[in-house]
């Protein structure tokens, strides 16, 4: 372990004292807003542009790409649980692309230290837990002072090998909550902005003063059937072998 690491690890710990107590009491709604990079924008207009298809099918693609419009998400939490799903869209043009910042739900129990994707197709999958480095770096978002963390997710191709993503997260101490959008969470503090490669998701409104009562949140019931990430991975390889063979026929 590099001294780097371990100076990190401290500052992780240290944050988290006395984090537990006061988050407790705290029950919340955050609406996030989703928007695609222009960097990615750019790079698959570029890369569409090589593409040996028709002219018009061309431009539809380019077309829905650079008049991508945000996406909404909302992240509700009360004691130890939180639930983050995408609103509905209210854009009368579906064929426009999005954030890019997925449509999956995610339930998190932490007395149960689980963090659940929830896939109609897939299944409810068990996610492994981040594990993140706090940087010295801090920035406004809104009226709170947030510091930086970093990660690096492993996420699995459809087609059959592995990306690994660089994930900057901005969170608030001030906010002694340890959700966040999606898969997201476990730092000191509430996560207000995600920045990914393709999307950022940032915090726009954020409202603490809920009652439990007012609060949805749809709970994963069969935590013992849920869906390990290497079994996730299998379903994956099944879904894209049918397609072939669909295709093929």
């Amino acid at each position: 372990m590099t001294k780097h690491t371990i100076n990190s690890s401290i500052l992780l710990v240290l944050l988290f004292i006395g984090f537990n107590s006061q988050s407790q009491d705290i029950n919340g709604k955050i609406t996030y807003k989703g928007v695609v990079k222009q960097t990615f924008v750019d790079s698959a207009v570029a890369a569409i542009k090589k593409e040996k298809i028709s002219m018009s099918y061309k431009k539809d693609i380019i077309y829905a790409m650079e008049n991508a419009h945000p996406d909404e998400f909302v992240l509700s939490f009360k004691k130890d649980e939180s639930y983050y799903y995408k609103e509905p869209t209210l854009e009368k043009n579906i064929d426009l692309m999005g954030s890019r910042a997925g449509s999956s739900p995610y339930y998190v129990n932490k007395t149960l230290n689980k963090t659940i994707q929830v896939s109609s197709v897939l299944g409810n999958i068990d996610k492994i837990p981040l594990e993140w480095e706090i940087t010295n770096k801090t920035k406004k978002i809104g009226k709170y002072t947030c510091r930086q963390a970093k990660t690096t997710e492993k996420i699995y191709s459809r087609n059959g090998y592995f990306l690994y993503n660089k994930i900057i997260a901005w969170f608030a101490p001030d906010i002694p909550i340890s959700f966040g959008p999606k898969n997201y969470n476990g730092l000191p503090g509430l996560i207000l902005q995600i920045d990914y490669k393709e999307f950022t998701l940032t915090a726009i409104k954020i409202n603490l003063n809920i009652k439990e009562k007012d609060l949805e949140i749809k709970r994963v019931d069969d935590i013992d059937k849920l869906v390990s990430e290497k079994e996730s991975h299998k379903r994956i390889e099944e879904i894209m072998s049918d397609r072939e063979k669909m295709y093929k026929n």
